[in-house]
C-alpha cells in the first residue's frame, strides 16, 4: 500500500470514528392519583411495552416514555407529536396511545401516511391495586400483567402477552402473536383464542374447570390435563370436546386455527 493511500485510509478511519453516536429522541409522562381496589383499568395501545403491575395502595401511577427508534429533527417532532391520553377517575383509567398528529404531519394531502416503523414507541408502566379488572387493546406490543386479583381482558395483533400469576379470570385473543398465561386460581369463566398464534395456558394442578375446546384440524393442541382420549373420532375435525377437568369447575372455552395451544399444569 502506498504512503498516500495509506494516509487517506487513515483519514477515512479518524472521520468514521469522529462520528457521534446516533441518540434517541424521548420524553416521559406521569399521572397518578386516588384509584379504587375495584377500579378499572383500559388500555389502547399499538407499539412498545406495557408493564402492569400491583400495591397495596389505593391508588393508580401511571408513567409513560415515548421514544423514537430514530435520531434528528423528524424523530424528535414524531416524539412530541405522540400523545398519551388519560382519562382518569377514582374508578376508572383510560389510556390511549394517540398518534393522529404524526400520521397527519407524515401525509401528503391525507395519502401516504406514516408506515409502523415511523412510529414512536411507547413504554408504559402502569401500578393499581390488585382487585382492578384490567382491559388492554393492542397492536404489536409486548405486554405484562402480574398478580392481578380480578379480571384481565386483552386483545392483541401481534405481540407478545405474559400474564402471570393471575387469581380471577381471562380472555386472550391473539393473532400471530405468543401468549403466556399462569393462573394461581381460576374463579370465573375464561376464554383463550388464538389464529396463526402460539398460547401457553397453564392452570393449577388439580384444579377443576369445564374445558369447551374447538381446534381446528390445521392447529396444534396438547394437554398435561389427560384430554387427548376426548379428541374427535373425526380426525379431520380436528379437537372438539366438553368435558369437566378434575370434578368441573369455570367454563374455560378455547379456540384455536391454524396456531399452537398447550394446556398445562402449572
Amino acid at each position: 500500500m502506498t504512503h498516500r493511500l495509506r494516509c487517506l485510509s487513515l483519514g477515512v478511519l479518524f472521520s468514521l470514528l469522529a462520528i457521534p453516536a446516533i441518540s434517541q429522541e424521548s420524553r416521559e409522562i406521569h399521572k397518578s392519583g386516588p384509584f379504587g381496589k375495584d377500579g378499572r383499568l383500559f388500555v389502547d395501545t399499538y407499539k412498545g411495552t406495557l408493564e402492569v403491575t400491583t400495591w397495596d395502595k389505593a391508588e393508580i401511577d401511571i408513567v409513560a416514555r415515548i421514544e423514537s427508534e430514530g435520531s434528528g429533527n423528524r424523530a424528535r417532532e414524531d416524539v412530541e407529536d405522540t400523545q398519551v391520553r388519560v382519562d382518569l377517575s377514582s374508578n376508572s383509567a383510560r389510556i390511549k396511545t394517540d398518534y393522529s398528529r404524526v400520521r397527519h404531519n407524515h401525509s401528503f394531502f391525507g395519502f401516504f401516511e406514516a408506515g409502523t416503523n415511523e412510529l414512536p414507541l411507547v413504554h408504559y408502566k402502569i401500578k393499581v391495586p390488585v382487585s382492578v379488572r384490567v382491559e388492554v387493546k393492542d397492536y404489536k406490543s409486548s405486554t405484562t400483567v402480574s398478580d392481578i386479583q380480578s379480571e384481565v381482558v386483552i386483545d392483541s395483533y401481534k405481540g407478545d402477552i405474559d400474564v402471570s400469576r393471575l387469581s380471577g379470570s381471562v380472555n386472550v385473543k391473539t393473532y400471530k402473536g405468543k401468549a403466556r398465561i399462569d393462573v394461581a386460581s381460576l374463579s370465573g369463566r375464561s376464554r383463550v383464542e388464538t389464529y396463526k398464534g402460539e398460547i401457553d395456558f397453564r392452570l393449577p394442578k388439580g384444579g377443576g374447570f369445564e374445558l369447551d375446546a374447538e381446534v381446528g384440524r390445521d392447529a396444534r393442541f396438547s394437554s398435561d390435563f389427560g384430554l387427548e382420549r376426548e379428541r374427535s373420532r373425526n380426525r379431520r375435525r380436528g379437537y372438539d370436546a366438553r368435558v369437566a377437568v378434575n370434578g368441573g369447575g369455570p367454563v374455560v372455552r378455547l379456540k384455536c386455527d391454524k396456531g399452537t395451544v398447550r394446556l398445562l399444569e402449572r
